[in-house]
């Protein structure tokens, strides 16, 4: 939910395993429900969503990455070079901010800013499938009430950071695998999944380095701030927040996780990425701050097309995950055939 806990609900807290249900005797979970709880979570690529958008890449540009199986896909270069080809029955074309887009009376004009300069295409179709809530600002002739929703969905600003260590002789000596420290600044540290793939493998055996995948979500307990206006403030935080900062959060957290098997954080660490990720997932609607028997309504009229412009990402369904991306993009399609 990357929020505390606080901002989520006695309903929400049940379907996630969360403890203090068992003994209310309440109703069996519905079976979507039980599916995410019990189902486990193994259906992961090495490099995560980026594989699912290489090998979207392959399929429409053929050229630019070798092979032609998802095994191979992973360690497979692409050629950057390939994407933008003229040639090519699809381009795509890179460092592209699109700084406006709309209809015209044989169809769509999208304004664009590529090496910092402004460039113009024309199509009979368009679809915006970046951040829902800048949908007001880059199509301009959004109906005022649908500008309203679009800006409901606040994105949960969270990072993700990865850490790179000499071997993971500390977490067998442990017998732990995750921690999970809700009063911590990083509230999940966890070795990576162990996922190997066509010519990919992760490391067997605890002498091999690894990589630690940890959590960090901003949080104001006690604020009495509703969600929306908690990520406002938490995206600010982690803006201003310099590297500096993080990574002696990790180095100490990381320290005191695991300093009496040994580890010593100035030798055992080799490297450290962190992912601030200032609109992170999509909002989720919550009985605690919105009126739930309108949140449908509000999604219809926030992804409704505007002309021949439809809408999709993710964020269409105020949901965070790729399939639901996948959904979406599928009915923004739809929706521009049946406009013929």
């Amino acid at each position: 939910f990357a929020i505390g806990i606080e901002g989520v609900s006695c309903s929400d807290a049940r379907t996630c395993a969360l403890p203090g249900m068992d003994a209310m005797e309440l109703e069996p979970l519905d079976e979507e429900a039980l599916a995410d709880l019990e189902e486990p979570y193994v259906y992961h690529l090495p490099d995560g969503n980026a594989g699912l958008a290489r090998l979207i890449v392959r399929h429409l540009v053929p050229e630019a990455l070798p092979g032609n199986t998802m095994e191979d896909s992973v360690t497979s270069r692409l050629d950057y070079s390939k994407l933008d080809q003229p040639e090519n029955t699809t381009r795509i074309r890179l460092n592209s901010i699109v700084i406006n887009a709309k209809n015209t009376d044989d169809g769509v004009i999208v304004t664009y800013v590529n090496d910092g300069k402004a460039h113009r295409v024309k199509a009979r179709n368009a679809i915006m499938a970046g951040y829902n809530m800048m949908i007001p600002y880059l199509v301009p002739e959004t109906p005022e009430q649908q500008k309203t929703d679009l800006r409901l969905n606040v994105k949960a600003p969270l990072v993700y950071t990865n850490v790179v260590v000499k071997n993971w002789q500390s977490f067998t000596k442990l017998g732990i695998h995750e921690f999970y420290s809700p009063a911590a600044p990083y509230s999940r540290v966890k070795l990576d999944y162990p996922v190997s793939l066509g010519d990919y493998h992760h490391p067997q055996n605890p002498d091999q380095p690894m990589c630690l995948h940890m959590v960090y979500v901003p949080t104001y307990p006690g604020s009495k701030l509703s969600a929306r206006e908690q990520f406002r403030q938490g995206r600010a935080y982690l803006l201003g927040t310099p590297f500096e900062t993080h990574e002696q959060m990790i180095r100490s957290q990381l320290q005191e996780m695991l300093g009496s098997t040994g580890f010593d954080h100035e030798r055992d660490i080799t490297a450290i990425t962190v992912n601030r990720w200032a609109h992170g997932y999509a909002y989720y609607a919550s009985a605690l701050f919105d009126e739930m028997d309108k949140m449908e309504a509000i999604k219809d009229n926030a992804r409704k097309p505007i002309g021949r412009i439809a809408i999709a990402n993710s964020d269409s369904d105020w949901d965070a995950y790729a399939h639901t991306a996948i959904d979406q993009a599928w009915r923004a399609v739809n929706e521009l055939k049946a406009m013929g």
